[in-house]
């Protein structure tokens, strides 16, 4: 089955901060540990694009699904796959986010 996902610059940009900030607090196994398990999971959430739960205060269409201390936001696309919009530690005030 085809992995149908694509991360906007924000999703992006908070990989590469998650990973820079493990990578310079805990180690680069960790930061390495960590963001493989995001990916998997955005990977997962690919295949079953409704397995989040609604998020729609965030906005019209959005889910949100945990992945160990983060979240990830998404949206599931009409022809398949998910767009990830954000991806936050679970701890961090969402709304403020």
């Amino acid at each position: 089955m085809r992995l149908d996902f694509r991360l906007v610059r924000a999703a992006r940009r908070d990989i590469d901060e998650i990973s820079d900030y493990l990578a310079s607090e805990a180690s680069l196994d960790k930061a390495l540990e960590v963001i493989s398990a995001i990916m998997e999971t955005i990977r997962t959430l690919s295949r079953y694009p409704m397995a989040g739960v609604a998020a729609e205060q965030f906005g019209a269409g959005l889910r949100k699904f945990p992945t160990g201390n983060y979240m990830v936001y998404y949206r599931p696309r009409r022809s398949g796959g998910i767009v990830v919009l954000h991806v936050f530690h679970a701890a961090r005030d969402q709304v403020k986010a």
